[in-house]
Parts: C-alpha cells; sequence; structure tokens
C-alpha cells in the first residue's frame, strides 16, 4: 500500500495530550476499496458499547487482534496475531505504522458499526499517557447530512475541543487520554458507519502537521 503524505510521530517530552491530527488520502484508492470492501464482510458481533458500565445502548463491532475488553489481558505486542487473523488489515497497520505511527506498539486492532440508533457515548481509550489510537474511515464518500463526526472533549467532558467529519480515506489519531465519541449517523443515512481502530503504545508523540 502506498500513502499520499508522509507524516511520523516521534518521542516528545512532554506527556500532556496534543490535540488530535488528521492524514488524508491514507491509502490508494485500490486499497481503500479493499479495506472497506473487506470490513463489510460478514462477522460483526452485535452487544459492544464504549463503556459496558453506564452505557444502556449497543453497536456492532468487529475484533481482529490484540485485549478486546480492560481487564480481560494486558496489552501486547499483537501485530503477529493481526497479521495471521486479517491479513489485508495487517498490511494496512503496516502503512500506518510506518506513515504515522514510526516506534509504536501495536496493541489492539478492530472495527466499530454504527446503524441509525447506534450512538456512541463519551469516553476515553486510556488513563495513563503512551496509549494511542488511530481512526480510519474507509467509506467511498459521506455527506455532511449523515452525521457520523467523531467529537472530543475536555476532561470535564463539558466543552468540545475538536470535530473531525468522517472525510473518507482518512486517519484521525489522539492520545487515548482525550475524551471522545462517535456520533451516530442521521436518519439520512441508511448504511452503517465503519471505522477502523489500530491502538499504539509508545511514550509519547510529537506529530508533524505539515502534510495534515
Amino acid at each position: 500500500m502506498n500513502v499520499a503524505t508522509t507524516t511520523t510521530i516521534e518521542t516528545a517530552t512532554t506527556v500532556e495530550p496534543v490535540k488530535p491530527q488528521r492524514y488524508e488520502n491514507v491509502f490508494s484508492e485500490d486499497d481503500r476499496r479493499r479495506v472497506y470492501n473487506f470490513l463489510n464482510e460478514p462477522g460483526w458481533e452485535t452487544g459492544w458499547k464504549s463503556n459496558t458500565k453506564r452505557d444502556a445502548f449497543t453497536f456492532l463491532h468487529k475484533h481482529f487482534a490484540g485485549w478486546r475488553k480492560v481487564g480481560d489481558s494486558k496489552p501486547y505486542d499483537c501485530q503477529e496475531d493481526l497479521k495471521q487473523n486479517a491479513p489485508l488489515i495487517y498490511d494496512a497497520w503496516l502503512t500506518v505504522r510506518d506513515k504515522i505511527f514510526a516506534g509504536h506498539t501495536l496493541v489492539r486492532c478492530y472495527a466499530n458499526g454504527m446503524a441509525y440508533g447506534m450512538d456512541g457515548t463519551v469516553h476515553t481509550d486510556a488513563n495513563e499517557p503512551g496509549n494511542y489510537t488511530a481512526v480510519y474511515y474507509p467509506h467511498e464518500r459521506w455527506s455532511p447530512n449523515w452525521g457520523g463526526e467523531t467529537i472530543f472533549y475536555n476532561q470535564r467532558e463539558d466543552r468540545i475541543t475538536g470535530c473531525f467529519y468522517p472525510k473518507p480515506n482518512s486517519v484521525v489519531v489522539f492520545d487515548g487520554r482525550i475524551p471522545h465519541r462517535a456520533n451516530g449517523v442521521t436518519r439520512q443515512y441508511t448504511g452503517t458507519r465503519i471505522t477502523l481502530m489500530f491502538k499504539t503504545e509508545k511514550f509519547a508523540w510529537t506529530p508533524d502537521t505539515a502534510s495534515s
């Protein structure tokens, strides 16, 4: 797979969360289509929640590699598991790793699906520094009338600090400590909003935003 932009996340001297960053035109159109078609294949699980203790509603989920839920197991390098379980997604990870996540360890890879009525809730992916999430939007096209944005909040969860439109073939990367949620799709969208996630570990990062 080839990436149109060259960006690298490197070690930083601070462990304070930095603002989420978007990287566009991540894969070629052929590779984007292959990833999207693969994610659309059968195998979705029902009953998944952003927060299992407080969420009333659920969405769809596909697990590819790494730990599934906090407490199930400790994070580990799951790159080889991903290679065995989903070779196409493994190739996508190598592209993301080499161009965005240089030096990071992959600890989890999965996809989420949300149809109308399946809304995410505010949550964090991690409590400690050194944990990062990349959200990939594989759709061919998207309309602002369809919703589906990724929304970020301050630590008190009383103010929106960022909102990312699910632009096709783009990746949003963020510190796992930042509160966020996936906005549900509107009734105008009759399909399923699909996102592919790569979760990694590294002490800290400084994004190169020149090409983002």
